[in-house]
């Protein structure tokens, strides 16, 4: 990959924590990092770096670069870690330690079972929770839980050999089971509520100690209120440790899809011995089929090389042929293997982790620019323009109920909407529907106002009529005698025999675009779109904007009409003698049996405005 080339894909890394993984010619990988921010911390080895000698030894080599997203800098921490001891990169220090993280072991087939610190998980049958990356924060934490969870914490040897309970009973931080009669239902109730903690359910914790924190501020003991103060700032910060880690020893991978329209990522992250590996990143174009479709077909591609099948597969959405893939896997791997597709817990956010991976990937693969020059490409061919239209108005009319007759019109720029562009009209011809005639008149005063001097409208470089060629017509008749130059066409669907629009409502990709036209001036029969292409997915995409908007303006309209009255129609009564006119004589029926004295009276106006009132409401 050319230097340039990589260094604009850098500019499209996202801003978030994650791991970095950098590739010689061969794809081998020489280096691994990670990041607080991806995009800037490997924006700086190709702006200088960071003043480490190897710099311009790894940016001579780098031909690629791979990100993997995670949801915090403890996570990238880890994450980080495993890769280094996989990939072992030349330009990577690595330390000759024996040591790894902590865990906490919990024997549950032991009487009275305790939390135990170890290095490395065994595989015993018991259960273990981390790995945990910072020491302190480990160990405060289960001090914490001594607090204010009494199991057990001396070791058997201590514990089968006790006479009497020790000073950790006395202090109430241990229910003295060596010695005296425990309810073996609430110790393990207790332990469950430590483990809870260990992964990362503190309410407990935090409830105590702000208790505690309280309590000390009340008594002006204000060092140990301090003391408390630290210990939950701990707390909290532990709750958000990472989260992606399991040493259950479980082997997973994690399939998510992120799309739009026909342009697709597929994210695979793949989990060993409750880990992270790997990734895998897949782009996808002219994608027609559902997202079920492309899930199965990538699970039946993807193990058909010969990877190893994990003994569960997560799913952001389950799929038909659930039963005839877990089925094939299940006899590929001979053990039984499980497609889930998980709603809540640690597994539910593992899905979204990989859902954000295939999301970031998607914007770094997929330029917007790019894409919507195409698009602007196929429009402009398919209307006969004269140039590629950067700005796109999209005019609709809303006369619901025949009533409030209003009109609106939208702007889109390079392919997304410019909201300070967007307009709204109150149209003149109240209660009389008339769609051509509000076209006439909404065009009309839009392409004056481009005429006017002091004006900040800009002339759109294609203008879309939301209806057929008689509403083009009109728009065009317009423009033509205000002598603005504008390139306008209509946009409408097919009418079945019933008279409905066909497409609308559907959620099915096929049927939603079934019936698009364009009516193009001078020209009598319209032009068909192709339901697939995504120049008439982004047509649609601005007419339905354009309804949405216009609907939305009907709807405010209508609420202020409904809260009128026929005060508000009389000159001279202005909000506040309209309000003292309705406070006094509660109703317009009323105002209408009260003489023109006791209005001005109540109104605190002149006689002849009295009159005038009820002249107008009679």
């Amino acid at each position: 990959m050319e230097q340039n080339s990589l260094t604009d894909r850098v500019a499209k890394l996202p801003k978030r924590p994650g791991v970095y993984l950098m590739k010689d010619a061969s794809g081998e990988v020489i280096y691994v990092g990670k990041a607080k921010q991806l995009r800037n911390r490997v924006r700086s080895y190709f702006s200088g770096g960071d003043g480490r000698f190897t710099i311009p030894y790894i940016i001579k080599r780098v031909q690629d670069i791979e990100v993997i997203v995670t949801a915090n800098e403890n996570e990238a921490f880890v994450l980080e870690r495993d890769l280094i001891t996989k990939y072992k990169p030349r330009y990577n220090i690595r330390l000759k330690d024996d040591k790894s993280y902590l865990h906490v072991r919990v024997d549950r087939r032991a009487a009275w079972p305790r939390l135990e610190l170890v290095r490395r998980p065994g595989n015993d049958g018991a259960d273990y929770y981390g790995p945990f990356t910072f020491s302190y924060e480990l160990k405060t934490v289960l001090d914490l839980i001594k607090k204010v969870v009494p199991l057990r914490t001396c070791r058997d040897a201590t514990f089968y050999n006790r006479q009497r309970p020790c000073l950790e009973y006395q202090i109430k931080r241990c229910s003295g089971p060596c010695c005296l009669e425990v309810d073996r239902g609430q110790y393990d109730r207790w332990l469950d509520q430590a483990i809870d903690i260990l992964n990362g359910k503190t309410e407990l914790v935090r409830s105590e100690l702000a208790s505690l924190m309280e309590s000390a501020a009340d008594e002006l003991r204000f060092e140990d209120a301090g003391v408390y103060r630290d210990r939950l700032a701990i707390v909290e910060k532990f709750s958000d440790r990472q989260s992606f880690v399991s040493v259950g020893g479980e082997s997973r991978d994690v399939f998510s899809l992120y799309r739009e329209e026909t342009l697709a990522v597929l994210s695979l992250l793949r989990m060993r011995n409750g880990r992270i590996s790997e990734s895998f990143n897949y782009c996808l174009e002219q994608v027609e089929v559902p997202d079920e479709e492309v899930l199965s077909s990538a699970l039946d591609q993807f193990y058909k090389r010969g990877r190893d099948i994990p003994e569960e597969i997560l799913l952001p959405v389950p799929i038909e042929s659930e039963e005839l893939l877990t089925e094939r896997l299940s006899e590929e791997r001979g053990r039984r293997v499980t497609l889930h597709v998980p709603q809540k817990g640690s597994k539910f956010r593992l899905l979204g982790l990989a859902q954000l991976n295939a999301r970031e990937h998607f914007i770094a693969q997929f330029n917007k620019e790019s894409r919507y020059q195409q698009v602007a490409e196929a429009i402009a061919k398919i209307c006969r323009l004269s140039q590629m239209p950067r700005r796109i108005e999209c005019l609709d009319i809303s006369n619901l109920q025949a009533s409030n007759i209003v009109g609106a019109i939208v702007s889109f720029y390079d392919g997304e909407p410019d909201k300070s562009r967007y307009r709204q009209y109150k149209l003149s011809f109240q209660d009389k529907p008339d769609d051509f005639a509000a076209v006439e008149e909404v065009v009309r005063r839009k392409l004056s106002r481009l005429k006017g001097e002091n004006t900040n409208e800009l002339l759109p470089d294609l203008l879309i009529i939301d209806g057929g060629a008689a509403q083009l017509e009109r728009a065009t008749t317009v423009a033509a005698e205000l002598g603005v130059e504008v390139e306008i066409v209509g946009l409408a669907k097919i009418r079945d025999a019933s008279g409905a629009k066909r497409g609308v409502g559907s959620r099915s990709i096929a049927s939603d675009l079934k019936g698009e036209r364009i009516f193009l001036p001078g020209v009598k029969a319209p032009i068909a779109l192709e339901a697939s292409a995504e120049s008439t997915r982004f047509l649609q995409r601005v007419r339905d904007e354009a309804h949405r908007y216009v609907i939305e303006f009907h709807r405010k309209v209508r609420s202020k009409r409904s809260h009128r009255s026929q005060l508000d129609d009389i000159p001279g009564i202005g909000p506040e003698r309209r309000q003292r006119l309705l406070k006094h004589f509660k109703s317009l029926k009323q105002i209408r049996t009260a003489s023109a004295a006791e209005i001005a009276k109540a109104g605190r106006m002149p006689k002849s405005l009295a009159e005038k009132v009820l002249k107008t409401l009679r």
